[in-house]
């Protein structure tokens, strides 16, 4: 027999989309993304006709890792996705997702956009936070990463000290295509570490964002491995997952799979080939939560450490991960990156940051508040 149970009325009323820039300082550069100066962040809300509102924001510049635009994403959500939700449900978030499977390919951004905004307008509805709409709380705080740009070799040396001094204990170093001066920058970074008396604490990690073929890969790890780096993250370019697995055959440093995990289908072919040591899993890739939780279960099955990590974002994107990390078992956080948006440049309301570790928003939703006229409304949508 089978029993429909009603779901409180509630429905959307109207969709808004909003831009905004956030400027960085200082700027940061990585193999695969170049110099990047802002963040060109897309917002979304989504009011109820109860009054309720839901808020999201996405980077905007992410063509080199899931080729979006913000315009190409402004136009999905405008033109596709922003239409579908219009007196609909939000508290039927599934039902919501799976129609919009049906309707579009890709677009992980703007998928990943309506996921947010609806969970954060369901923990406000219902008053709790929305690591409780995710499976409940875990944890709370989580000690992030800190990277090291490009630059120089003293330019190393002295973020690796403001880092540790600031109480991160874990330091990832950007690598790219400079042999020598990434190795010695790599160089500097450990011998603060030794310096500081903080080898036993400190994790301490290489990226180089898709910039390596294997044999150089290869080249990098024999050159690293005896100044301490613990893991290698995303050596060779994001399909390349044959390459992934041949270093992580070989090499004495773990493998850290990151822009190759772009999908379901990605970790778990990761995961069934064994190319990978560590997966680093990120809602933008992902497209919504609900498939990053997909992600992190195929990971776990597989006994696969989970790292749970963002684009550099502001506050609010940041705050979406947060919630999805409290209700994980992941036990690796890359969280901080809002770190180069000056507070009073985020429209959206402050994290709390406290000796290297990044503490979960109190509050219903999010927990994060939105300065609406601070932003550039591009496109409304209303019944």
């Amino acid at each position: 027999m089978t029993h429909n149970i009603e779901v409180q009325p509630m429905y959307i009323t109207s969709v808004d989309i909003f831009r905004y820039d956030l400027p960085l300082s200082p700027p940061f550069t990585h193999a695969s993304s170049g110099t990047v100066t802002h963040l060109q962040e897309v917002y979304v809300k989504l009011t109820a006709d109860t009054g309720e509102v839901g808020w999201s924001e996405v980077r905007g510049n992410c063509e080199y890792v899931t080729g979006d635009t913000p315009e190409r994403i402004v136009a999905v959500l405008q033109h596709r996705l922003a239409p579908c939700l219009l007196g609909k449900n939000p508290l039927q978030r599934n039902a919501i997702n799976r129609e919009l499977d049906r309707l579009i390919a890709g677009n992980s951004a703007a998928r990943a956009a309506i996921d947010i905004a609806l969970l954060d307008l369901a923990g406000k509805h219902y008053h709790i936070p929305v690591a409780q709409l995710l499976g409940g709380i875990v944890q709370s705080s989580f000690a992030s990463d800190a990277t090291i740009a490009f630059g120089t070799v003293e330019q190393a040396r002295q973020e690796a000290t403001d880092y540790l001094q600031a109480g991160f204990r874990v330091l990832k170093v950007r690598v790219g295509t400079d042999r020598v001066l990434d190795l010695a920058r790599v160089a500097a970074a450990r011998e603060r570490i030794e310096q500081l008396g903080l080898t036993e604490e400190v994790l301490f990690c290489v990226d180089a964002n898709q910039g390596w073929s294997v044999k150089e890969a290869a080249i990098r790890i024999a050159q690293y491995a005896p100044l301490g780096v613990e893991w290698l993250e995303q050596p060779v370019p994001a399909e390349h997952i044959a390459g992934l697995k041949a270093l992580k055959q070989m090499s004495t440093i773990p493998i850290v799979a990151d822009e190759s995990c772009k999908s379901i289908a990605d970790v778990a072919r990761i995961a069934a080939e064994d190319a990978a040591d560590i997966v680093h899993l990120k809602i933008v890739k992902a497209g919504s939560i609900a498939n990053l939780q997909q992600m992190m279960s195929i990971a776990e099955a597989f006994h696969i450490p989970v790292m749970l990590g963002q684009m550099d974002e502001g506050r609010l994107a940041t705050a979406a991960l947060l919630h999805a990390a409290a209700a994980s078992n992941a036990k690796h956080f890359e969280v901080w990156g809002f770190q180069r948006v000056k507070a009073e440049d985020d429209p959206a309301s402050a994290l709390m940051v406290e000796n290297g570790r990044v503490h979960l928003p109190a509050g219903a939703g999010l927990g994060i508040s939105v300065d609406e006229n601070r932003l550039h409304k591009v496109v409304s949508l209303s019944l």
